[in-house]
């Protein structure tokens, strides 16, 4: 039992910590100011909020297809454009927008950008009745860990829902994950983590500050192995794009060929001093640095100048993003360390291409087929990017009987090269209206070759528009 001078310093020192243990405790009137802050907020943005409603054209186990399905939307201009994700309308027919108002408009896709997936709709503005309620695009670079948001959208196709969290962290870096059309997104770019729920359906939506401020489009979720797992592309590189293609209708990039790796993976190897430096894991064939002579295991130090930092792999996107906006077709210099010393390389950047291509369905023999992009080359360790990629093959077709599979790249027809789909697609045109059969195909199956015979049987009248256009 305590004596009776412990009993006093005990009172006193609970009388002078007093006054802090309850300014720790929230009150409510403190829980009802940050109620009315989700409200303000909330009521700022959700007349901008667009439910979408896409029709796409899909290609699955060799045949094409139309799906419907459903995203979400940001209405930022009075004059009706709406920012989503690029994987929302991409291959979209035809787009639906419900508003908040439950008006049903109809929209264009004025602009895609696949390698930070992002786009950009025009509402039909004949069909809109009353003004619009445009949302206002706020900072991501103001952003911080513990800070609140919202997410808003449509998860699983409920639409107008809001969920409440708050910023994990500003930076998470995602290794490239390619969309099945070769799409690439987080090239340019970390990603906003946030634990407020993030759904299928979600994406596209926006992530909103207390402010009622767009910082972020809702684009991901790891709802399998993680929970309270979301990213948003940070709303300051929505914005970038955004410009670009309300003036261009594109986004256009410049690409050297190469392909980066942190710095941290040479370290042991190459003692580098400062904080500078990325280490080029490849090079395209016949891409510009190839040209230039840089090779693989080079460092690179400066690029046009500017010195070049990619120490850690959060620092690849915006090493990456910089570089390509380069100018193409202006040669620049790059200063390289190669085997201890410095070496300085010229090179001219190209315009990058899209990673997508074209898809094309073979629908009289059974299989659908697509371009050899230069993204998808380099993820399959091509030597050159001639052929035509089989993307699905239909069971129980000519294609499947004689034993053409996905992932094989069409090299010849009868002999004759196969430079691209585009000829892939004209020779077996002719094929069909000429009844010819059978055709001996020339495959690339990984490392080997090999040879399909195909025994089509013809028995009704081709399709006049063609074996591989769309219908």
């Amino acid at each position: 039992m305590l004596q009776p001078p412990a009993r006093r310093r005990l009172a006193k020192t609970l009388i002078l910590l007093l006054p802090m243990l309850l300014a720790a405790v929230p009150t409510l009137a403190s829980v009802e100011a940050d109620q009315r802050a989700v409200y303000r907020a909330r009521d700022r943005v959700l007349p901008a909020l667009v439910h979408i409603q896409p029709v796409l054209e899909v290609f699955r186990a060799g045949e094409r297809e139309q799906i419907a399905v459903t995203g979400s939307g940001v209405i930022f201009s009075a004059s009706g454009h709406v920012l989503t994700n690029d994987h929302v309308v991409q291959r979209a027919e035809r787009v639906l927008c419900t508003l908040s108002d439950q008006q049903e408009v109809p929209a264009t896709v004025i602009g895609r950008d696949p390698w930070t997936d992002l786009a950009v709709l025009q509402l039909e503005m004949a069909e809109v009745e009353g003004p619009l309620r445009p949302a206002t695009l706020g900072r991501s670079g103001d952003l911080q860990p513990g800070q609140y948001v919202m997410a808003l959208g449509s998860p699983l196709g409920l639409s107008r829902s809001l969920s409440l969290g708050v910023i994990s962290t500003v930076e998470r870096y995602l290794p490239d994950s390619p969309e099945p059309d070769g799409a690439v997104a987080g090239t340019f770019n970390t990603w906003i983590q946030t634990d407020a729920a993030i759904n299928p359906g979600n994406s596209g939506g926006p992530l909103v500050n207390l402010r009622g401020e767009v910082v972020g489009i809702n684009a991901r979720a790891i709802p399998v192995i993680g929970e309270n797992l979301g990213f948003a592309i940070p709303i300051d590189l929505a914005q970038e794009v955004v410009r670009q293609i309300l003036a261009q209708g594109q986004v256009r990039r410049s690409w050297l060929g190469i392909s980066w790796q942190p710095l941290t993976a040479a370290l042991g190897a190459a003692p580098i001093s400062g904080t500078g430096g990325a280490l080029i894991a490849s090079v395209a064939a016949d891409s510009a640095a190839a040209e230039a002579g840089v090779r693989p295991g080079d460092i690179a130090l400066e690029v046009a100048g500017r010195a070049v930092v990619g120490r850690h792999e959060e620092q690849l996107p915006t090493l990456r993003r910089w570089l390509s906006d380069l100018p193409a077709g202006a040669e620049i210099e790059l200063v390289l360390l190669r085997d201890g010393a410095k070496r300085v390389a010229k090179a001219t950047p190209r315009d990058l291409d899209s990673p997508e291509g074209t898809e094309r369905e073979f629908r009289e023999w059974g299989f659908t087929a697509r371009d050899v992009t230069p993204e998808r080359a380099r993820r399959m360790r091509l030597e050159d990017r001639g052929g035509a990629l089989v993307s699905g093959v239909k069971s129980a077709s000519f294609a499947f009987e004689a034993g053409l599979r996905p992932g094989d790249i069409v090299r010849r027809m009868d002999s004759q090269e196969i430079p691209g789909l585009r000829v892939l697609e004209q020779r077996v045109q002719r094929l069909i209206e000429s009844r010819v059969a059978p055709v001996l195909l020339e495959v690339q199956r990984g490392r080997s070759r090999a040879f399909i015979l195909l025994e089509p049987t013809y028995t009704t009248k081709p399709a006049s528009s063609g074996a591989g256009s769309p219908r």
